[in-house]
C-alpha cells in the first residue's frame, strides 16, 4: 500500500518514516475575514494540496492539524497507526491520502464557528478536488460537520456511504466515522472503527455489496391469506417478526403492518415471508378482513413448537397485545442478544443488519 502526501523537513526520522505531515503555505486569500485568523493559534493556514497532482484511492480527514515533535500532522502516531492496521488486513495497493477539514490547527468541535465552517468548507472542497478520491473517511464530528455543512446525528450516518459534490463539480463516496482518537482513549471502539472501514473498503472499492433479495407475499385479502397461513400455524421453523407503526406510544398510535418470516433454525434457510396491512391507511381493510388478519397472527404467535424472533420485543408485543395478541410462546429479542454478545456497539435494527449482512444493500 502506498502512501501518498507532502512532507516538512524534519529531523526526526521516527516521525519522518510513520506518519505524514503538513506543509505549512501561510495565509490564504481564501481565508479572508475567517475568525480563526483572530485566534491565538500557533500558526495559521495549513494547506496540505497545492501542489498535488496524482488521485488518492482512499483520504482520511481528520479534525485539525496537531503537533508532533514541531511539525504539524493531522492524526497522532497512535492514530495513524490504528487507520494502518486496519488498512494492512487488506492485500490492496491503494493510494492513501490523509488531510484535516480544519486547516488552521486546534480547532475543535467546541471552537469551530459558522464562520470558520464557511472558510474552511472552501479549503476542503479544494483539498478533494486535488487528491480525487474513490473514498473519503470524514474521521469525527468536525470533519463530518465541515463535508455536509451541518452537523448530522452520529447514529444517522456513521459508516452509511453518501454520495456529495464540491463547489466544482467533483463527486465523491464519503463515510462518516469514528476519529482513531476513540480507539485510542477506548479501545472498546476498535469494532465500531474495524467495521465501518472495512463495510465500506468491501462495499464501495471492491464491490462486494449486492442487492438484499427479498421475496416476500403481501396478502390484502382474506383469499389471499388462506393461500399461505398453513405454513405459519402450525411450523417447527422460527418465526421472524417486524411490525412497523405510526408512531411510539402503544395506546395511541397504530400498527401499519405486520410481517412474518420462516427461518430455519439450523441452516439459516429463509421460507416465506408475508406482510399483512392492518391499519395501513393505503390499504383500508374492513373490519372482517382485519379481524381475521389478527386472528391468523394470534394462533402463529400462540404456537408452541418454534421460536419468535423480534428486535427489541417489548415494543412489539405492547403493540400487539393492544390489538388482542394475548398469548405469545418463545420470544427470542435481537437486542437483549446483541447487549450479551457486544455490549459497547449500537443495537438498533438498522444498525445490526449493518453488522451482520455489510454487503448486502436493503
Amino acid at each position: 500500500m502506498s502512501q501518498t502526501f507532502y512532507y516538512r523537513y524534519s529531523n526526526s526520522p521516527t516521525y519522518h518514516s510513520l506518519m505524514p505531515q503538513l506543509s505549512f503555505q501561510g495565509v490564504n486569500s481564501k481565508c479572508e475575514g475567517c475568525p480563526a485568523l483572530k485566534m491565538n493559534l500557533p500558526t495559521h493556514t495549513i494547506l496540505d494540496y497545492e501542489y498535488k497532482d496524482a488521485p488518492v484511492d482512499i483520504l482520511f480527514i481528520s479534525d485539525s492539524a496537531k503537533m508532533f515533535e514541531g511539525e504539524f500532522t493531522a492524526f497522532r502516531p497512535q492514530e495513524y497507526n490504528i487507520i494502518q492496521r486496519e488498512l494492512a488486513r487488506f492485500s490492496q495497493n491503494w493510494e492513501v491520502g490523509y488531510t484535516t477539514a480544519v486547516k488552521c490547527p486546534n480547532i475543535t468541535s467546541e471552537n469551530l464557528s459558522t464562520g470558520i465552517k464557511k472558510s474552511c468548507k472552501i479549503h476542503l472542497h479544494d483539498t478533494v478536488d486535488h487528491y480525487k478520491p474513490r473514498l473519503v473517511f470524514a474521521c469525527g464530528k468536525v470533519a463530518t460537520t465541515l463535508l455536509y455543512g451541518k452537523a448530522k446525528e452520529e447514529s444517522k450516518i456513521r459508516g452509511k456511504v453518501d454520495t456529495l459534490v464540491t463547489e466544482a463539480g467533483t463527486e465523491f463516496q464519503v463515510v462518516p466515522i469514528i476519529h482513531p482518537f476513540q480507539v485510542v482513549a477506548e479501545p472498546k471502539n476498535a469494532y465500531l472503527f474495524r467495521t465501518d472501514l472495512e463495510n465500506a473498503l468491501n462495499n464501495e472499492l471492491l464491490g462486494k455489496a449486492t442487492d438484499a433479495q427479498v421475496d416476500h407475499t403481501l396478502a390484502m385479502s382474506i383469499g389471499e391469506l388462506d393461500e399461505v397461513k398453513a405454513e405459519f400455524i402450525d411450523t417447527e421453523m422460527d418465526l421472524a417478526i417486524d411490525i412497523e407503526t405510526t408512531g411510539l406510544n402503544f395506546l395511541e398510535d397504530t400498527i401499519h403492518t405486520v410481517s412474518m418470516t420462516l427461518v430455519n433454525r439450523d441452516t439459516g434457510e429463509l421460507g416465506r415471508t408475508l406482510v399483512l396491512p392492518i391499519d395501513h391507511k393505503e390499504a383500508k381493510l374492513g373490519y372482517k378482513v382485519k379481524g381475521v388478519f389478527m386472528q391468523f397472527i394470534c394462533q402463529a404467535m400462540a404456537n408452541k413448537k418454534n421460536r419468535k424472533v423480534l428486535q427489541n420485543a417489548g415494543f412489539d408485543l405492547k403493540f400487539l397485545k393492544r390489538y388482542g395478541v394475548d398469548d405469545v410462546y418463545n420470544v427470542y429479542d435481537t437486542k437483549l442478544l446483541q447487549h450479551l454478545y457486544k455490549e459497547d456497539v449500537p443495537k438498533s435494527l438498522a444498525d445490526l443488519v449493518y453488522y451482520y449482512f455489510p454487503e448486502e444493500k436493503f
